[in-house]
């Protein structure tokens, strides 16, 4: 009986913890990715600012993953706060579903490759989808996505993004510099974390 008693606080221990990491890491990622992705406002660089995002989180993004125990729970949880924000900052209901979507497969990847780097790195690619469909809108509702970028940006970027959701090149642009981000970005992060992060305890 104490043994049942032992098991269950020690689960509860570890998802009280797995908790704390989701908010604390979905915050940084979220500061992160406002940041970096801030190269967008210069229009010649709006196509590369998905690679700028998955470059500059994908060190935390490894960090976060190799520390949860509940992948699939916590990644849906943590791209949820980021699809969330989205929604609450007039990105509609399609962000948010993406974000829970990519969430559930970044999860599934960490369980069934485990935390090893070819867990923490695919799990790190299929994240990117997520910050990548931040501008899906501009070619699934491209006059709403105008309309709420005027209340922002001036008329030049405006006219700027009208020019770019004429072809969906630059939409294949946006994910596929996405992923090379993470993809370069993760390389960096699993010599940083060997290096560092292994070596002060701070990931496993």
């Amino acid at each position: 009986m104490s043994n049942v008693r032992t098991t269950g606080k020690k689960s509860s221990n570890t998802l009280v913890r797995d908790l704390v990491n989701v908010g604390i890491f979905a915050a940084l990622y979220i500061v992160l990715a406002f940041i970096s992705s801030s190269i967008g406002y210069i229009p010649a660089l709006i196509v590369f600012s998905t690679g700028s995002i998955g470059l500059v989180t994908s060190i935390p993004l490894f960090l976060f993953f190799s520390k949860v125990e509940r992948s699939i729970l916590c990644c849906l949880i943590f791209c949820g706060f980021f699809g969330t924000a989205m929604f609450v900052m007039g990105q509609g209901i399609l962000m948010l579903t993406i974000s829970l979507l990519v969430g559930l497969l970044a999860g599934v990847a960490l369980k069934v490759l485990g935390k090893g780097f070819a867990g923490l790195f695919s799990a790190n690619i299929v994240l990117s989808l997520m910050s990548s469909s931040m501008m899906l809108p501009l070619w699934t509702s491209t006059e709403e996505y105008l309309e709420y970028t005027r209340t922002m940006c001036d008329a030049g970027y405006v006219a700027k993004l009208a020019e770019l959701a004429q072809s969906p090149w630059p939409l294949v642009a946006i994910y596929s510099f996405g992923i090379l981000g993470a993809f370069v970005g993760g390389f960096i992060a699993r010599r940083v974390m060997k290096k560092h992060f292994e070596r002060i305890g701070l990931a496993k």
